[in-house]
């Protein structure tokens, strides 16, 4: 079952085969994840295997693929998929518990990034991120909300995706291999969030856009989980600072 989680999760690239920008399809690939997740949290046991190399390395190869896409892509909706098989290759560098909470925060966040798609749609009526700039002059809730929700997927303190890994980098003794999958993700990640951040919050609003901004509500609701991460995250450094 644990095998059957991991390629659910994405150490295999069975998105290709759904691979669209459209929210519905998008749903779809986040509930196959999740369902993969479970599945890892009732069976975390993975046995040693001399498949165990070969399915890290595709995991990795994976992870480098989802990356080339990302970067050919400017619609948000694909890119917040892609940031959960980018990380899928964690698994096999973390310990059981930090894995879980690591994957489980890149969820959330990735989730949230695809909530943000779906108002980008409603709003600009693309989830193409490209020509949207100036989102913090123009809708600052829905720009302060994408800011901090790139920030917890590209490993910025405080959020817990940045510390369940860093804790991982100082618990495992680990091999070159798996310090090379560490550093990888490290660097992936905040590429892949930097960009999208350094072209639509910041620079002059695009004239041709009617901009508007997401309600109070949306906002809170949006907060409140960013706070969960960063809540999640402190409790990882207090873990640290234990040792």
């Amino acid at each position: 079952m644990v095998y059957l989680a991991i390629v659910l999760m994405g150490a295999l690239p069975y998105y290709m085969l759904v691979k669209s920008s459209k929210p519905k399809n998008a749903l779809i690939i986040f509930s196959i994840s999740a369902i993969g997740f479970l599945i890892y949290s009732l069976f975390p046991y993975l046995p040693k295997s001399s498949y165990n190399i070969l399915l890290e390395l595709t995991a990795f190869a994976t992870s480098l693929l989802t990356f080339y896409l990302s970067y050919k892509t400017t619609n948000l909706t694909k890119l917040s998929y892609y940031f959960l098989f980018l990380n899928a290759v964690s698994m096999f560098v973390l310990p059981n518990h930090l894995f879980s909470v690591y994957y489980l925060s890149v969820l959330g966040a990735s989730f949230l990034l695809y909530t943000i798609s779906i108002k980008y749609i409603e709003i600009f009526e693309s989830a193409n991120f490209y020509n949207v700039k100036g989102l913090a002059l123009k809708s600052p809730k829905l720009a302060l909300i994408l800011r901090l929700t790139l920030m917890a997927l590209g490993l910025y303190p405080p959020f817990s995706n940045f510390f369940s890994l860093f804790l991982g980098v100082l618990k495992e003794r680990a091999g070159t291999l798996n310090y090379i999958i560490f550093g990888w993700i490290f660097f992936a990640n905040f590429f892949m969030a930097f960009r999208i951040m350094k072209n639509t919050i910041f620079g002059a609003p695009n004239e041709n856009i009617v901009y508007k901004d997401i309600s109070g509500k949306t906002a809170i609701a949006m907060t409140f989980l960013l706070l969960v991460l960063a809540v999640i995250g402190f409790s990882n450094l207090l873990e640290a600072l234990s040792w």
